[in-house]
């Protein structure tokens, strides 16, 4: 006797994350170009008027996506910083987020790439960024005695510094931890020899 499959029908809140949690796999998987409903569908075990109901179009669940996606990473960071007891601690919370950010399998670089699923969060993403900046630059400027101006240059070129790192890190897949303490005694020694030429 063939024992039959029990289908469990889910809320429309799981049903939404189900399908977005099998969008971002898909994605990760196949790459966002070829990514569609269609693939959605079969792979969730869903029809495509199902995944329509939640989502009207390929640019909306992607908008949605990239939303849900950002907010899970801006809040991971907050935390982290909420717990940060000085400024070398901030440095490296950031410095770990931008290798996190840049990291292979992180779909969010690839989504906020594109223009038309970008534009949902834009606005978050320049207050965001506003903010952060606002954040290092006060924290440097206080630890270092140095200007806002002086703060919020080494505070740019520290950001540059942590995504290049990442990136080598992805490209040569050396020691995580050896690299990003080697961009943390980097980015240091500059605030350290700043402040020294300032007094």
């Amino acid at each position: 006797m063939a024992v039959q499959k029990v289908r469990t029908r889910l809320s429309p809140t799981l049903r939404k994350n189900q399908l977005l949690d099998t969008a971002k796999l898909l994605i990760m998987k196949e790459g966002l170009q070829r990514f569609t409903m269609e693939a959605l569908s079969r792979t969730a075990g869903v029809t495509s008027p199902l995944v329509y109901k939640y989502f009207s179009s390929r640019e909306t669940l992607l908008q949605v996506l990239l939303g849900r996606e950002y907010s899970a990473f801006s809040g991971n960071l907050s935390t982290k910083l909420s717990g940060a007891k000085n400024f070398t601690e901030v440095l490296h919370i950031f410095i770990v987020s931008n290798f996190d950010h840049h990291a292979p399998g992180n779909i969010l670089p690839a989504l906020l790439n594109e223009p038309d699923i970008a534009i949902a969060i834009e606005k978050d993403v320049k207050k965001g960024r506003r903010q952060t900046a606002s954040y290092l630059v006060k924290n440097a400027a206080g630890s270092y005695k140095l200007t806002k101006t002086q703060a919020g240059l080494l505070v740019s070129m520290t950001s540059g510094l942590s995504i290049a790192a990442a990136a080598y890190y992805n490209k040569s897949k050396i020691d995580r931890e050896q690299c990003i303490e080697t961009a943390m005694t980097y980015a240091l020694a500059g605030l350290e020899k700043t402040s020294q030429l300032q007094q």
